[in-house]
């Protein structure tokens, strides 16, 4: 999970060898349908949209027993800016207030863990190039898809003050149905993070469908 404090104005980090090409990102917005074996039980929202300084994303997601509300800042050449979130988890607060600049990244985290609620304080590197977790689903259509194309993608985690790379493996293309509609979609392995992620992302539009979780029953689909 991820969240919301003070944030430090700060300048952004340089992309340069970010694998994204902000060419390809395209203002949208978006709706899902998050499912657990086939039955739904929550909804998100997402909206990214152009500002004067680069692209503004928004985020609000409604589960069971979980809402949450993020806004993921980040410059014309897709380097982070900042993150806020504010939500509820088990009835507990959690936020995140994170400002990246000068290859480093800024803050506070309260999210939730195995023994309850945890606050971090987060101030430290940030590779060149690295996307916030809370952007990596929406940037994902800023890749130059293709069959068999792998990516290594720096990314820091927000809520735990911690960077990884992950690797992003275009298994093939197939035909996918989702409430929206079907979709001629690029299938996408993203490992290195706590499961494996499998996205569907239209060939025609730039924009993700589906998402699913190896091992788990639940699905995220594109409703409109």
């Amino acid at each position: 999970m991820r969240a919301s404090v003070v944030l430090f104005l700060l300048p952004t980090v340089a992309a340069a060898q970010s694998p994204f090409d902000a060419a390809r990102l395209l203002p949208r917005s978006d709706s899902f349908a998050v499912t657990v074996q086939g039955r739904q039980v929550g909804g998100i929202r997402e909206t990214l949209e152009k500002t004067a300084d680069g692209y503004r994303l928004v985020s609000v997601q409604s589960l069971a027993g979980m809402n949450q509300s993020t806004e993921v800042l980040f410059s014309r050449t897709l380097a982070m800016t900042s993150v806020k979130q504010e939500g509820q988890a088990r009835g507990q607060s959690m936020k995140i207030g994170v400002a990246y600049g000068r290859g480093r990244a800024k803050g506070t985290a309260t999210t939730p863990g195995p023994q309850g609620m945890k606050t971090i304080a987060v101030d430290t590197t940030v590779p060149p190039g690295a996307v916030d977790d809370n952007a990596l689903q929406s940037l994902l259509p800023a890749l130059p898809l293709g069959a068999g194309k792998t990516f290594q993608v720096p990314v820091f985690a927000s809520g735990q003050g911690t960077s990884k790379v992950m690797t992003v493996t275009v298994s093939g293309s197939e035909s996918v149905t989702v409430p929206a509609g079907t979709f001629d979609a690029w299938k996408v392995e993203v490992a290195g993070g706590q499961v494996p992620v499998t996205f569907w992302v239209s060939r025609t539009d730039p924009r993700v469908v589906k998402m699913g979780f190896a091992g788990a029953p639940m699905a995220f689909e594109l409703v409109k």
